[in-house]
Parts: structure tokens; sequence; C-alpha cells
């Protein structure tokens, strides 16, 4: 659009209602590029803006102001002198009619987001606001482009606004009176703390402080689905930070805040004493030092004496740390005061933790520690003192309740003095003196048959380890600890809690782990102690030293007879062998082949296939190959041929690796495997069989090589010859290996699928091959082993292969309906239920008819657990078939096939009471009636359900039943 043709669109705009956007467009792309000026621009807009009608004039002046939003912060275009005239232009509008003003405020707010304004620009912007805008007068959103405005200003022009001094301060200040727009507030708690901390604004503090004073504490609650999404909390934050902005506030803050702390409201109560924490940051301690007997008092009533919420005693120990930390500079006490007051109350909270069993041992124990957090000198004068009192109290009770509560305030006491400290100069925290006396506690508690003491001990040492014990006091506690895990009332609580001692100390000291424990703990596990041993190895950390040793060491105890330490060797390893260690993972792999080899497959190949598993998925693709190429043909000429439970390990392993054999390697596995998925004599040996090439199926790309593979395996499960379930199975893993990865030519696998149901013999077979198909594996075809896994494929098969069942059902006379149904219900649990309630009124009906005693047992059994399967998730879906599905239940409940047909069809009732009583109550009578025979079934199982069943309807309408 030509730049004329634009202005001439634009100012017709002025006199119509239609759109500018296009011409608004148009002019600000040619001022950018320098085609047009705004000088010219306005010029030509001269008629319009001098308009005798305000809103001709307003929308001018508004046009102009939204160029300039659109020309960026960078004003393109503009140079520095039409910047100046613009802006002295938008604040002359600024007297104009009242109308002109909101637009003549977006002018200026675009203006402010520039860096780079000539000097004196931003101060003109702002007197011009402070001088001709009433702000409060103005609509919500002019208020917001004032506030915004300010903001910018400030951000990129501070200096030349502090010149303003006083005036800029008063002038805020006739701005933000009064404001209530939770928004603008938002605007204006962030500009408060800048002017409070850049600017001098005596003799204004007090009124300065009471334009945003007055809104402590916050109370808002935002309007439900607020499109703004204000809250509380952000508001709460931006008043606290107002509040603590400067120190000249403190004369009118804390007796604010002293005033809300005697308030009845606890959320008042929290926000003062969030607010005191803050405030603490900033204000002198000569401020804070007369009022803080009474924060004391405040404080020590809401955590010693008054029961209240999480929340305020949370609030209350923060603020308490807050000024603790406020009257210490350089590790010196700087108030008199609060060191009157901290002898006070350590002479009170002293008291209470002599009787622990009052309640208030606990809370005088938080507030102690809260001191200790905030003062390093309060820390040390507080540990030295409380922690041989706690000491001497655990000595004198012999009871295990207040042992309990003193052990868990010492270690807390020990944990503050220790904090922060470091071996050169714990001295200072005032616990280095003790510690002989603290090891001699501690060891001595280790004595206890108690677990809960023993517990606590070991986490009390575990504080010491790194800052005050040394190499001789560390052998004496491991050798405590070594013993006591071969004691047999070592509990399962506290063989943890030795595990994270000595986790702490190998990260500590790696070195001097490996030379004290670890050769003992492994001593000990091979000498019969394996449970404990293993359940604290499992607990240390990955350190390459000490994995190394741990794994070359249980290698050989692998080699052990006793099949439950080998089990424990494959959990420690499973924790031990880390991603991509392809060393370890190949030394697993030759001992689970040898001992397959050595005999008959062993009680733990299950666990060792899981481990060999998990660490052939975490190979990298480059491992996964080598160890590939290295493997394949060893698998196929030697391993297999010598057992065939070498399958699981070649399941685990090439079924979990991201990468697959290639060329000849990949035919010569293929060849091999497919007579054992139809031929071998083992069914668990032909389902691995089929698990394995399936997941070599669906990770292997489309080309000449799968397609191959494909047609291989097709002749074999077409082969005559071919057992037929043997040969139902191996399609039903490879179709459900080219679903997961969307293979191009699916559809013929899947109307193979459907069409196989029609086999009166093995129909059956195939519908619970649906299941197969759907369901999660755990050896293989998982995300875990690498398998590719396109989303949404259950969802996909099910809309596919519904239709088909259903055509079948309807169409084919000769159709085998109990194996159609099956193929239904055993799809119903794993598909989402905006999936099923698309088609739920055509298959409701269906499965309804599933459940007759004619049909054969396993199917009823498919159905039914589908219907429970629907009911859990949305039983609405299917409340208006109940009254046909309830007759055929009872039915199937006494004169079920065998016992689990009847067990399944009354816990189905029993489920139904989910669904609303209104849909219930008409069958109430017949379901109590006709269930009494069943509890005279010959099952006892069965009766039970029925028995569960009956009570649950007959309770149906009772008042609080449903």
């Amino acid at each position: 659009m030509a730049i004329s043709t634009a202005i001439h669109k634009l100012r017709d705009s002025f006199n119509s209602e239609e759109s500018a956007n296009e011409s608004i467009r148009c002019i600000s792309q040619s001022i950018a590029s320098k085609e047009l000026t705004i000088l010219k621009l306005v010029e030509d807009l001269q008629p319009d803006l001098l308009n005798q009608q305000n809103t001709h004039r307003c929308k001018a002046v508004s046009t102009i102001g939204t160029i300039l939003e659109q020309l960026g912060p960078e004003l393109k275009g503009l140079n520095e002198k039409e910047v100046e005239l613009v802006t002295e232009f938008f604040c002359s509008k600024l007297k104009d009619h009242h109308s002109i003003l909101p637009a003549a405020l977006q002018g200026l707010h675009a203006l402010s987001t520039a860096p780079k304004l000539s000097p004196g620009l931003a101060r003109l912007i702002s007197q011009s606001i402070f001088q001709d805008v009433h702000c409060q007068s103005q609509l919500q959103h002019d208020r917001r482009a004032i506030y915004k405005t300010v903001k910018n200003l400030l951000a990129f022009h501070l200096k030349e606004l502090q010149d303003l001094g006083q005036d800029f301060v008063f002038g805020l200040i006739q701005l933000a009176d009064q404001e209530r727009d939770p928004r603008n507030l938002l605007i204006l708690f962030s500009v408060f703390p800048v002017v409070a901390r850049y600017f001098r604004f005596e003799p204004f503090t007090e009124e300065f402080f009471e334009v945003f004073s007055c809104y402590f504490p916050i109370d808002f609650t935002p309007p439900a689905n607020d499109p703004y999404a204000v809250t509380k909390e952000q508001l709460c934050d931006g008043l606290r930070q107002c509040l603590a902005g400067s120190p000249h506030f403190a004369e009118y803050c804390l007796p604010l805040l002293q005033e809300k702390l005697e308030s009845d409201l606890v959320s008042a109560k929290v926000e003062a004493l969030k607010t005191l924490e803050l405030c603490c940051q900033t204000y002198q301690p000569g401020q804070l030092e007369k009022w803080v007997d009474s924060f004391w008092t405040s404080i020590r009533r809401e955590v010693l004496i008054n029961v209240n919420t999480d929340d305020l005693e949370h609030a209350s120990l923060d603020a308490l740390a807050a000024l603790s930390r406020a009257f210490t500079t350089d590790g010196e006490f700087n108030s008199p005061a609060f060191t009157k007051l901290l002898k006070n109350v350590l002479t009170e909270c002293q008291g209470h933790l002599c009787e622990p069993e009052r309640r208030l041992m606990t809370p005088s124990s938080y507030i102690l520690l809260a001191i200790c957090s905030g003062s390093a000198p309060a820390c040390a004068l507080i540990v030295s003192q409380v922690i041989p009192l706690l000491m001497d109290q655990y000595r004198i009770r012999p009871q295990s309740n207040p042992r309990q509560f003193i052990l868990n305030s010492l270690n807390k006491m020990v944990h503050a003095g220790l904090y922060g400290f470091t071996e050169a100069n714990v001295a200072q925290s005032g616990v280095a003196s003790l510690i002989p006396k603290l090891l001699e506690l501690y060891l001595e508690v280790l004595q206890e048959d108690d677990a809960v003491l023993r517990n606590l001990s070991l986490q009390g040492l575990s504080h010491l380890i790194g800052t005050c014990l040394n190499h001789q006091d560390l052998e004496k506690v491991n050798g405590t600890l070594l013993d006591l895990l071969q004691k047999s009332t070592a509990t399962d609580s506290v063989i943890a809690e030795i595990g994270h001692f000595f986790c702490k100390s190998a990260e500590k000291n790696e070195n001097l782990f490996l030379e004290q424990v670890l050769v003992k703990l492994l001593d000990i596990a091979v000498s019969g102690k394996a449970n404990a041993v293993f359940l604290v190895l499992s607990t240390l950390p990955t350190l390459s030293q000490i994995r190394a040793q741990v794994v070359s060491r249980l290698m050989t105890v692998l080699e052990q007879p006793e099949l439950e330490l080998r089990l424990e060797v494959l959990k420690v390893l499973t924790h031990f062998a880390q991603r991509d260690e392809l060393e370890i993972f190949q030394q697993l792999h030759r001992w689970g082949l040898k001992t397959l080899e050595d005999g008959d497959p062993p009680a733990s190949l299950q666990a060792t296939c899981v481990l060999l598993r998990n660490l052939a998925s975490s190979l990298s693709s480059a491992k996964a190959t080598e160890f590939i190429n290295e493997q394949t043909e060893q698998y196929v000429g030697q391993h297999l041929a010598r057992s065939p439970w070498t399958l699981s390990i070649m399941e685990a392993t090439l079924g979990s690796l991201d990468a697959t054999p290639s060329g000849h390697s990949l035919e010569r596995l293929v060849n091999t495997l497919e007579p054992i998925t139809v031929c071998h004599p083992k069914a668990d040996v032909r389902l691995s069989a089929c698990r394995l090439i399936a997941a070599l199926v669906n990770k292997l790309p489309e080309g000449h090589e799968l397609e191959a593979i494909l047609d291989s395996l097709r002749r074999k499960w077409q082969d005559p010859s071919t057992d037929r379930c043997n040969s139902v199975c191996l399609f039903v893993w490879i179709t459900k290996a080219l679903l997961m990865r969307s293979y191009s030519k699916l559809n013929q696998y899947i109307q193979e699928l459907v069409d196989s149901l029609n086999d009166p013999t093995h129909g059956y077979l195939v519908a619970e091959g649906f299941k197969t198909i759907l369901c999660e594996t755990e050896e293989c075809l998982n995300f875990n082993c690498h398998a590719n896994i396109r989303l949404m494929y259950r969802q996909r098969f099910f809309q596919e292969v519904v239709p088909r069942l259903l055509k079948l059902y309807r169409e084919s006379e000769s159709c085998n309906k109990a194996a159609c149904f099956a193929a239904i219900a055993n799809q119903l649990a794993f598909i989402p239920e905006g999936v099923l309630i698309a088609h739920i009124t055509t298959l409701i009906p269906l499965l309804i008819q599933c459940l007759s005693t004619d049909q054969p047992a396993q199917l009823i059994i498919s159905t039914i657990n589908a219907f429970m399967g629907l009911m859990s998730d949305n039983v609405s879906a299917i409340e208006e078939y109940i009254s046909s599905l309830v007759p055929r239940l009872l039915t199937l409940a006494k004169d079920g096939i065998n016992m689990d047909v009847r067990r399944l069809a009354l816990q189905c009732l029993s489920e139904l009471r989910k669904a609303q009583s209104i849909v219930l109550l008409p069958l109430r009578s017949e379901v109590i009636l006709r269930l009494v025979p069943c509890l005279s079934d010959k099952k006892r199982l069965v009766r039970r359900e029925a028995a569960l069943a009956r009570q649950k309807w007959i309770m149906l309408g009772q008042p609080g039943c449903n």
C-alpha cells in the first residue's frame, strides 16, 4: 500500500467505524524504514489533530501512540529531535480535553519504554503527569498506563528523576493515593521500594509510608476464574518489600507490626512476622532494639503457649532467627538488650528441656535452634550450655519415650552447632570440646536394644563426620557398627541408618572407607550376613573406587552355591552397575551364560535377566553395536545349542539394546529362532523366541532386510504342518511389533488377525492375542528397551479393528461369535475412556450377550473383567444398560460353569453399587432375593463374595450408605 494511500485511508477511518489497522501497520513500517518521517505524518494529520470534535481528535492522537508502540522500544526511524518533538506533543495533549487523556497516556507509555531518551525528556514526562493528570479520577486502564510509565522511567532514567528529589516523591504520593485495583497495586509495590532506596523523601516520609502501609495486611481473595491471575501471595510479597524498603520506615512500621501481632487474626499475625523477618535485613539494630522485648513476648506466646497452625509457628521462628541475625555483627553481639533477652530465653528454655514428658520441650528446642541459625555467637553460647544438659537428662531418665525426645533434640542441637563450620574452625561452634562426651554417649546408645534410640544415635554420629571425628574416633565407630551388623538384634531400620553413616563417611574420605570398612563388609557378607550387608551396600555412593571393588568382589560371590546369596548379590549389582557400564555388563553376561552351560537353569535366572535387561538398555548405541557384533554369532553358533534357556539371556540383552544385528548375523539369528518359536517342546522357550524376534522386527528400519524377515516368518506361521497354536502366538507377537511402530503395510496383518477369529478351533486363542497386542510387556517392546513406539497406537488399533469385528459379526453366519466377542472384550481395559465412549452404544449390548451360561468360561471371564474395568473408570457410561446386565450376572452367579465365573459375577454385582442409587433401587429386591442361593455355593470363595454383594445391595438407599 502506498504511503499516501495509507494516510488517506487512515484519515477516512477517523470519520467512520472502519478498522485502520492495515494503514497504521503500513505507516509504521514506512517510518521505521525512513520512507516517511513522523513529523510529516503529524503535519498530514494536523487537520485531525486540531479538529473541533473531541472524539475525532482523540482518534488522531491515539493513532500516533499506536504507531509509536509498533516502532518498539528502539523507536525505529526516529532521530533525537523527532523524539523530543513527539514527547512535547504528547505532554501538551495532557492539557487537552479529558477525553484525549487516555490517548496521550498511551503515547507517553510507548515513549517510556525507550531506554535511550534525550536528557530532560524523562523529567518532562514525569512532571507533566504529576501536574496535569488527576490519576484517581481516571479509569483503571489509564491509571495502569500511568504507573507503568513511571516504572519504566525509573528503570531507564533513575539518575535524571533523582534530580527532582522531593518533588518526584510528592508527585508519586498523589498518583498512588487510594489505589484499589490489584493489578495496579502490583506495579506500585514494585515502584515504591526503588523510590525508598534511591530518593530522599523527607519531609514526606510518613505520608509516603502511609500510601502503601494502609494496605497492610493484605485482605484480598481473587475472584473465581480471574483472567489476570493476581494472587494474594504476589500482593503480600510486594507489600513486604515496600515496608522493608528503607530504615526510615522503622519508626512507623515496627509499631504497626506489633499491633498486628496482638490481633486475633492468624493471617495478620503471620503476615506481620514475615514482614518483620524481611525488615530485619534493612532496619538498624538501634531501631529494632526497643521493640525486641515486645516481639519476643509475641513470639513466645505463639510458640510456647498458644496451639497454632504450622504457618504461624514457622513464621514466628523465622522472625526470631532474623532478629538474632540482625543483632550480630562480625561475630559479636551489638545490642545489650538482645544479649539480656538471649540469657532470659536460654534460662526459660533450659527449664523446659528438663521436662521431656511435657509438651514444651520440643517448642523450646525449636526456639533455641531458631536463634542458633541466625547468630554464630548465640549458637556457640546455646549449644555449650544445652548439649551437656541434654546428655545429663538422657542418663537420668531410663524410660524410652523421654529418651527419644531428648536424643532427637540433642541431635538437632549438635547439627545446629556444627552447621556452617569446617574442621579448621569447628572450635568456634561450642561443640568441639564436647565431642568426646558426645561420642561416648552415642556409642553407649548403640548398645541399647531399642531400635529407635539406635537410629537416633546413628543420626547423631553422622553429624560428626567430616568435622569432629579424627582417624582414631572414626575407626572406633566403624568397628562398633560392623559388630552391630552381625548381631541378630539389628533391625532393617538400624541397618539402613548404618548404611547412611557409611555412605556419608565414604563421601568424606573414600580411601579411609576402602581401607577400614569395605573389605570387612564384604567378608561379613560371604560369612552369612548377606542380607544386612547388601542393605548397607545398596546405600553407598557410586564413587569409582568403591564401585569397582564392590563389583569385582560381588562377581566372585556369585560363584557361591547358596541361591539366596546369589539373589542378594544381583540386587546390589543392580545398584552399583551404572549407566553405560559395558565392562560390568559383559562380566555379568558371561557369568549368566556360564551358569546355564554348567547345568540346569538356576533359579536366579530371572533376577539375572532383569539386571542384564537394565544394563543393556542403558548402554549407548555405540557400545550396544559393539556388543552385538561380538556376541550374535556366538549365540547362534555356540550358546543356543548348549542350552535352550540361553534364549532368556539373549532376550534380555539383544532385545533391550539400542541396536540390532544386521546382514548375515541377523539372517542367521532369525533362521535359528524361527523353528524354536513353533517347534520347541517348552512353552517358555517358544514365547521367549517369539518376543525376541518381535523386538528385532520392531527396531529394524523399513526396507529389504525387514521385508525378507517378514516373508520368512509369514511362511512359517502359514505352514499347514506347523502347530496352529504355536503359529498363532508367533503371528500375534509380530503383529504387536509392527503395530507399535506403525508399519506401512500393517493393514493386511490386522485383516488377517480378524479373519483368523473364524477358525472354529483356534479362534478363541486369536482373540486372546488381542490382549497380548495391547498390553505392556516387561521383557521387551517397551520404552526402556528402546522399542520403536508411536504414540496412541492402542487407540488407533482399537478404532481400526472394532468396525471390522462388528462387520464380521453381523455379516458372517459362520462367524465364531464367541471369539469375536472375546476380541472386543480383551481390548477394553487398554483403551482410554474418551475413545470407548464413541463406541459404547454399539459394544455394550454385544458384551452383555456374552454373559450367558452357554458361552465359553474364558469369554465370560474376559467380558466381566472388561465391565469391571469400565466401572472403575466411568460407571455412568453403562448405567442405561444395568437393567439388562444385572439379570445375566445373577444367573451366572448361581449357575456359572466354574468357580471363577461365579465369583467374578458376584464381584461385578458388588462393583455396580458405584452407580447412582436411582438406577439400582428398582433392582434391589430382585438382587437380594436371587443372591440367597449363592450363599450356599459349594465353594467358600463364592460364598464370601455372595455375602459381600448381598450386604452392599441390602444397604442400598440407606442413610449414609450412598
